[in-house]
């Protein structure tokens, strides 16, 4: 269990962020992932090799800009990708770090298409803070928040969930079972952890729960790394959180169930955490609850017309260029 020290300070560590990366428009990245599923040899899930799990809408800008508006107190920010970087992001940046996978994972998990497999192996990024924040592309911070929205008093990472609960059944979508999977793992092993589902948004860590983690569970860690393409039969990086608490070394938060709606309500309070099915006519959910983690999720649902609507949205939302981004003059 987490041990408060003497000189321990919420204010006296650095907080980093993990963003994954990547480009689907350039086309040797498409060369690279049509070659591999040429020779894949296995029937994998639409929604694993679909363009909605790979498209850019320079969601990474806006997700910076937000970053730096609600939550500038965060130190070092990385960016995992492909040999690939942002034409727009300023590298000069002493914050910015390109991370390719070459950097952390092994020749023969690469390439990969999998954002999973890349979760695996979180930790081994060069120079990655203790403490640190993870999030895709198309997770937004949407209010002020300071280290205590992550941490506690003693740097535990707060572990959020959703009221939704595993039950005892086979998911079918991927996602769902990946997830109910590795609860299922922890669970079996130490016979306790928080039985929800998490929630789909900026997570915190600490690396040394996650070495600990991939060292447990080594086995099927390492199966994961090996899958250039989202499989079933893997572990969620949910399984981190579910780790943490079984250890003592992190604290569960229900995020977004009717008590704390009620209660956001009655006080005007931000919603914590929103998860958004990326569809033009849900969009104006973020105004409406004003929470402080939202994520537009693109899915094979999404229509080029929604992925217009939420550029708008966000060009709007944070119409100031960050300090991430090369300048570009008025015209």
């Amino acid at each position: 269990m987490v041990q408060e020290s003497e000189n321990f300070s919420i204010n006296n560590y650095p907080v980093d962020i993990v963003y994954l990366w990547c480009d689907s428009s350039d086309s040797i990245w498409r060369e690279k992932k049509n070659n591999e599923l040429k020779k894949y040899g296995k029937n994998l899930d639409n929604d694993s090799v679909g363009d909605c799990r790979f498209i850019d809408n320079d969601e990474l800008k806006y997700s910076l800009r937000s970053l730096e508006k609600f939550a500038p107190w965060i130190n070092n920010i990385f960016i995992v990708t492909d040999n690939q970087i942002p034409n727009w992001l300023d590298t000069t940046n002493p914050k910015i770090h390109i991370i390719d996978h070459t950097q952390i994972m092994p020749p023969e998990a690469l390439p990969t298409f999998n954002s999973m497999a890349i979760e695996t192996v979180l930790h081994k990024i060069p120079n990655l803070s203790e403490h640190f924040l993870y999030a895709n592309d198309d997770m937004f911070f949407g209010n002020f928040v300071e280290k205590e929205f992550f941490f506690d008093k003693v740097g535990a990472p707060i572990v959020r969930f959703l009221k939704r609960r595993i039950i005892k059944k086979i998911y079918r979508r991927l996602y769902g079972y990946t997830i109910s999977e590795s609860y299922k793992l922890v669970q079996n092993k130490f016979g306790k952890s928080c039985p929800n589902f998490s929630h789909h948004n900026i997570d915190a860590y600490r690396k040394s729960d996650l070495q600990q983690c991939c060292e447990e569970f080594k086995d099927i860690f390492h199966k994961t790394m090996l899958q250039k393409f989202r499989e079933k039969e893997s572990v969620q990086r949910s399984i981190f959180g579910y780790y943490s608490l079984a250890k003592g070394n992190g604290v569960a938060r229900i995020v977004n169930n009717f008590a704390t709606k009620f209660v956001g309500f009655l006080m005007s309070r931000p919603q914590d955490s929103m998860l958004i099915e990326l569809r033009a006519s849900r969009i104006k959910l973020v105004e409406n609850n004003r929470p402080y983690l939202f994520c537009f999720n693109d899915s094979l649902k999404t229509t080029d017309d929604d992925r217009l609507a939420m550029r708008k949205f966000l060009d709007e939302k944070f119409p100031k260029q960050s300090s991430f981004e090369k300048v570009v003059e008025d015209v």
